[in-house]
């Protein structure tokens, strides 16, 4: 199952429903499991500023946005249903729904983002990350797993971690070290979440603060102790905050803006067909796209024009998320496979004699003619340094 499509996809949703029979019990926990996942699904798409505004669905208008659903560890008693299940939702539905209601939301999944639990007991106590008696970092592995929009990678604390990244690096927000630490990982973006006890005896805090490489941005927070919490709960409850901050900042960020629009035409090197499948595939997996067409099509690029939604900067951290670059190059707009092993550079120049292949009904195209030693004059000549296509950085 693709990232995109576990977005509609809410798992491990407990049901434990009593009724007059076992038959009656297990109907009613279906439905009840069914409006939790719906509830679960929702908080994960819309922005916390936004959740009041959510609309007031009848049981079976809930249901009806459920395209099918799975159940496992069924377990009966007299008159009593548990079960764990797994509902996937209609994306179409979903999105008019909360188009419907006038409430924002986003789908768009980013790629795991690394978290870096530093821990000051006080303000006069030295910072850690890897030590043995790090509260916060023991917090942080106590969490449930991530299951909204973001995510979530914790470092190992292995040798390679205490060797490639070190505290003075997180304090000093180290972009460099600290995105080659997170390389290991998967990530492209790290969090550096730093926590200190605030307060005296009976009026204890933690307060955080988050930095993200991604952004440069830094949010603060301070999470109070409620009664009868012990340390541990007081930390699994300011990571948790914490937490929700992050995701809730990638939601604002990815929000899909029906009312602004746009259309671009790029340009796609290929050293083959299946590079061109590969991007087609990925391109389909953005939610911000709402279609796009292939213009055109030679042995050693594409030309690709996409429709979507919201503004190029949005459309740009989309792409990034499906491995694909999306750069300007002097007077065209260019794709990369980002996730490809190698970046070859790619010559357009030479003996070449290959054809273009226009595809049937599409507008004009860069390839009307033969690709010869210099670029059509449709094509930018700046994307060309003797003959070579200049690749994005």
């Amino acid at each position: 199952m693709s990232a995109q499509s576990q977005v509609f996809t809410v798992t491990g949703v407990p049901v434990d429903a009593r009724g007059g029979t076992t038959t009656d019990a297990r109907t009613k926990g279906l439905q009840e499991g069914q409006i939790k996942a719906l509830e679960r699904l929702l908080r994960r798409l819309v922005p916390n500023a936004y959740q009041a505004a959510l609309p007031d669905l009848s049981t079976r208008d809930a249901i009806d946005l459920v395209r099918d659903f799975s159940v496992s560890n069924e377990r009966t008693a007299s008159g009593r249903y548990l079960a764990d299940l797994i509902v996937r939702f209609r994306p179409e539905s979903i999105r008019s729904t909360l188009r419907l209601a006038s409430v924002p939301f986003a789908e768009t999944v980013s790629k795991p983002v690394a978290v870096v639990p530093v821990y000051q007991e006080s303000v006069v106590s030295e910072p850690v990350i890897w030590s043995d008696s790090n509260p916060w970092m023991d917090a942080w592995i106590r969490l449930p797993q991530a299951m909204g929009l973001v995510p979530r990678q914790l470092p190992f604390g292995d040798l390679e971690d205490l060797s490639t990244l070190r505290i003075e690096d997180a304090q000093a927000r180290d972009q460099v070290r600290l995105q080659t630490w997170a390389g290991r990982y998967g990530a492209d973006d790290v969090v550096v979440a730093t926590a200190s006890l605030l307060g005296s005896l009976g009026s204890e805090s933690v307060s955080v603060t988050l930095y993200s490489t991604r952004t440069g941005a830094e949010r603060r927070l301070d999470v109070p102790a409620a009664g009868g919490q012990t340390w541990s709960e007081l930390f699994i409850a300011a990571a948790e905050q914490a937490w929700a901050v992050v995701e809730d900042e990638w939601k604002k960020e990815n929000m899909l803006q029906f009312d602004s629009s746009g259309q671009i035409t790029a340009l796609v090197p290929l050293n083959s067909l299946e590079d061109w499948l590969t991007v087609r595939s990925r391109l389909e997996q953005v939610p911000l796209i709402d279609r796009h067409e292939l213009q055109a099509i030679a042995r050693d690029r594409a030309q690709v024009t996409i429709y979507y939604l919201g503004d190029e900067d949005q459309l740009k951290l989309a792409m990034a998320q499906s491995d694909l670059g999306f750069v300007w190059q002097g007077e065209a707009w260019v794709i990369e496979d980002r996730a490809a092993e190698t970046n070859v550079v790619q010559t357009f120049g030479g003996n070449s004699t290959a054809h273009s292949m226009p595809v049937p009904g599409s507008q004009s195209s860069i390839f009307s003619q033969p690709l010869e030693q210099v670029p059509p004059p449709a094509y930018p000549s700046s994307l060309f340094t003797n003959g070579t296509f200049q690749r994005g950085p």
